[in-house]
């Protein structure tokens, strides 16, 4: 509702994470140039703080009590009623090719796994392709009915929850957060057909030992996925385990600078060996090498580069970043190394591999840290894992170094946890930056690692063991 009021009266939506302190807001407000907010009561706390700190006035902060309309009001602030008493107009219209590649919709952030989070400007060109290419390209042949848990202010959903539905009829059964036991019961009550997923949600639900967790719940499933982050195949083998025999669940890829999904499989295909799928019509995809040599032959890795009508029209008010992501031909070079697959008539199926920065480099080798973490998570004492490089303090090298949560109970040592992974993969990938274990994984909203963060802690714990 406050998505499509939002652009109906020609603004820009721009959604922030709730979960974000005063400071987070404070550099989202100035990346994305916010001039109001619409605020649930609960966190505006925050809220007030960032306006306050951007020269937001709070007569531009909107309190969306929805849920309590007779509760009142801050001082200064204004119910988000109040918008509701200037009359009603008609939708301005445009049909022009050109205003629609041109027009801001959604001022959207980057996954921020590298950084602050940056502000791309993703027009009405780029959710008409989003929903063309994806939803109508290929129908489906059973009536969609999805439940969304993933956060709605994030790229993954924005497009397929704001959106998709009312243009699709889709009918949309809607989460406030991600909660297991009432995801699960929600599946067979509303007879869902689809479901998106995050790794991490994939792990929860096969290391949570629910009884809920079994065929019988899925049983309506007619398709599913997992993006945001490499799924290891063998615990999407596991998931797919629960499902009806002729409901897939793929792995697909896609990321803020793609408008959502950039790869997958269309339904009915299904695909068991770990690939993200081929790219979807209308766009091109290469593979550079290191030099920005393009890469052709099956197997070989490299920097996964792609151009079409669902990427963003360019960061925000960010030159530095706009030269160093798009390149001669147009193509946005996204970070992530991958590889390509032999094509079996659907197109080349891609493989991510891991984010370019975030490969370990050990002596002379390089080494993917989802490969250690698939590793890891399958320990049957392991409820979640992370890995990073830590440089090595007798070499000229970097070394993998864990960081793992426990299951309750769990008498877990460092020695248990590198001599599973030793025996599984070779020397060179050995975790000789050591194993940390934590409470949790920091995640961003949408399940991808903070990497940044766990390097940055990494830095302290090892600098003060020098």
């Amino acid at each position: 509702m406050a998505f499509l009021g939002i652009i109906a009266a020609g603004g820009i939506f721009a959604g922030t994470n709730p979960s974000y302190t005063s400071y987070e807001l404070a550099h989202a407000i100035r990346t994305a140039d916010i001039k109001f907010f619409v605020s649930e009561p609960e966190l505006l706390e925050n809220v007030i703080l960032a306006c306050k700190e951007t020269s937001i006035p709070a007569s531009s902060i909107f309190v969306f009590n929805i849920h309590a309309p007779n509760s009142p009001v801050p001082h200064g602030l204004k119910s988000w009623t109040w918008l509701h008493t200037h009359g009603e107009a008609d939708w301005d219209r445009f049909n022009d090719k050109k205003i629609s590649e041109t027009t801001t919709a959604a001022r959207l952030f980057s996954s921020g796994t590298t950084g602050l989070p940056k502000a791309l400007n993703m027009t009405h060109y780029n959710f008409v392709a989003q929903h063309t290419i994806v939803i109508e390209h290929r129908p489906r042949p059973y009536p969609i009915r999805r439940l969304v848990a993933n956060p709605m202010f994030h790229v993954s959903q924005v497009p397929r929850a704001h959106t998709s539905p009312l243009r699709g009829g889709i009918v949309t059964h809607v989460m406030r957060r991600f909660d297991l036991e009432l995801w699960l019961r929600a599946i067979p009550k509303y007879k869902i057909t689809e479901i998106n997923m995050v790794p991490m949600m994939v792990v929860l639900l096969i290391t949570s030992n629910h009884p809920l967790f079994t065929p019988s719940t899925f049983s309506t499933i007619k398709n599913s996925w997992s993006g945001a982050a490499p799924l290891d195949k063998s615990l999407q083998a596991r998931f797919k385990a629960m499902l009806p025999n002729d409901a897939p669940f793929n792995q697909v890829w896609g990321m803020s600078e793609t408008s959502c999904i950039a790869s997958m499989l269309y339904y009915p295909g299904q695909d068991e060996s770990g690939s993200v799928g081929p790219v979807i019509p209308n766009c091109d995809v290469k593979l550079v090498d290191g030099e920005g040599r393009d890469i052709t032959a099956v197997g070989v890795r490299g920097e996964l580069c792609i151009r079409g009508p669902i990427i963003v029209n360019k960061y925000h008010k960010n030159e530095e970043a706009n030269k160093a992501s798009w390149d001669a031909e147009g193509y946005f070079c996204t970070g992530d190394v991958a590889f390509f697959g032999k094509d079996e008539g659907e197109g080349r199926p891609i493989y991510i591999v891991d984010r370019k920065k975030e490969l370990i480099k050990v002596r002379g080798f390089q080494v993917a840290p989802a490969e250690l973490e698939a590793v890891i998570i399958h320990h049957p004492e392991v409820m979640d894992a992370a890995v990073v490089g830590v440089q090595h303090s007798q070499e000229d090298s970097e070394v993998p170094r864990a960081y793992v949560v426990r299951r309750p109970g769990s008498s877990l040592t460092e020695e248990d946890v590198r001599k599973y992974s030793g025996e599984k993969l070779t020397k060179y990938k050995s975790l000789d930056g050591g194993v940390k274990f934590v409470d949790a994984i920091p995640k961003n909203a949408s399940g991808k690692i903070l990497k940044n963060l766990l390097r940055e802690q990494a830095k302290k714990e090892m600098g003060a063991k020098l």
